[in-house]
């Protein structure tokens, strides 16, 4: 519990640090900033990584936790370090608090990886297209 109320002042410290500096809130809180455009985008800002990445799930790491988007024909329409833009048709999303979510590295895709599944999908897409 105490260690509940600590974690609290200090959030609260930190906001009124981001504020007194002009600083976007989620940034100085390490928190994501999530834009939802109705159930065909998803933007995830302030991400730490893709945990896994499929045609019809997706799995952020954030702070305190993952981010999962579920649904049909899910595309990475971009990704940066930071940042990362998926389209498709979205059916369920969900923040789960992980309190251990720092601790787990060994699961999260590498750069190698992403850049194969990104490769398959782009290949496939061209095919699509060539076909029709």
């Amino acid at each position: 519990m105490a260690a509940r109320k600590a974690k609290k002042r200090l959030l609260h410290m930190q906001s009124l640090f981001a504020e007194a500096l002009e600083v976007p809130e989620e940034l100085a809180l390490d928190l994501p900033r999530i834009t939802l455009l109705g159930n065909i985008s998803l933007e995830v800002e302030n991400h730490k990584g893709i945990i896994s990445y499929s045609a019809r799930e997706v799995r952020l790491r954030v702070s305190d936790g993952y981010l999962i988007a579920r649904g049909n024909g899910f595309k990475l329409r971009s990704i940066s370090k930071m940042d990362a833009t998926l389209e498709g048709e979205i059916n369920n999303l969900a923040i789960v608090l992980d309190a251990d979510a720092d601790n787990v590295n060994n699961n999260w895709l590498n750069q190698e990886d992403l850049a194969e599944l990104l490769q398959e999908e782009l290949s496939a897409e061209n095919a699509q297209n060539t076909e029709e």
